[in-house]
């Protein structure tokens, strides 16, 4: 199965969460050399199950010099790459995937559409995509859009560095705690922006690791893009940022930010 129809049969699902892709260390914290990358796509927070094929890693170093490199995993479940630590301090990894989608409207609402048999899909009322048969042969308006997904970590070797860069995401998020120590039940507020300005009521869902889309905790930006979250319990968790989005309103480009890391315990 090739990447589009694999990623097309993971979007046909009730949630728009399940099969997140996502980047991770095997460790955020070491004092290695090198460590493995794991990337791929799960529905279980961070237990990838398809690859993430053909991805290129960037990776900032604590002397903020940039470098890439290449997954050359050929596994099904899951990409790897190794990541060189030669210096100490916190270097940030990132790597971006995306996926084109096509929205119809259908009673004042827009809602996502696939190319599905009627007998695959079941009843209009209990999912939240729509297919062809939907319309019944009517004339319906469509768009055309693209979801980018940035997959964001970050890795101490030794002590922690000062961070001068929230990478290249179209959503930036800016920790108030060093994103690698941080602690359970210890408040986190996250600073949201996109173009530079505060992304109004952007939507922030937490996952632990292993958690499916219905354990997700959700918590939501105010006017000034401010986040106020908590982790439950120590463990690794996945960060998903996005803007809120109107299914009113004509669709238009999705972007997601989704930072994976690794909670201490207080």
């Amino acid at each position: 199965m090739n990447q589009i129809k694999l990623l097309a049969c993971l979007m046909l699902t009730t949630s728009a969460f399940a099969h997140e892709p996502y980047l991770a260390p095997l460790s955020y914290h070491t004092e290695n050399t090198q460590i493995p990358l794991i990337a791929g796509y799960a529905e279980e927070a961070l237990n990838s199950e398809h690859a993430l094929k053909d991805a290129k890693i960037t990776v900032i170093n604590p002397k903020q010099e940039s470098t890439q490199i290449d997954v050359t995993s050929t596994l099904k479940s899951v990409s790897v790459a190794d990541l060189a630590l030669p210096v100490k301090g916190t270097y940030l990894v990132e790597t971006k995937a995306q996926f084109p989608l096509t929205y119809a409207k259908d009673q004042k609402q827009w809602k996502m559409l696939f190319e599905v048999p009627a007998d695959k899909a079941g009843e209009k009322s209990k999912r939240e995509y729509l297919i062809p048969d939907d319309f019944k042969n009517k004339k319906y308006t469509s768009e055309k859009i693209t979801r980018e997904w940035t997959l964001q970590s970050y890795i101490t070797k030794g002590e922690a560095t000062p961070l001068s860069t929230s990478g290249t995401a179209p959503i930036q998020v800016v920790f108030s705690h060093h994103p690698t120590q941080l602690k359970a039940n210890q408040p986190e507020n996250l600073k949201i922006s996109k173009s530079q300005q505060p992304l109004k009521h952007a939507e922030v869902n937490v996952r632990a690791k292993g958690a499916s889309d219905k354990q997700i905790i959700q918590f939501k930006a105010n006017e000034q893009g401010n986040a106020a979250i908590t982790f439950p319990h120590a463990g690794e968790y996945l960060i998903e940022v996005t803007e809120s989005v109107d299914p009113a309103q004509k669709p238009q480009n999705q972007y997601y930010t989704i930072i994976s890391v690794a909670v201490a315990a207080q």
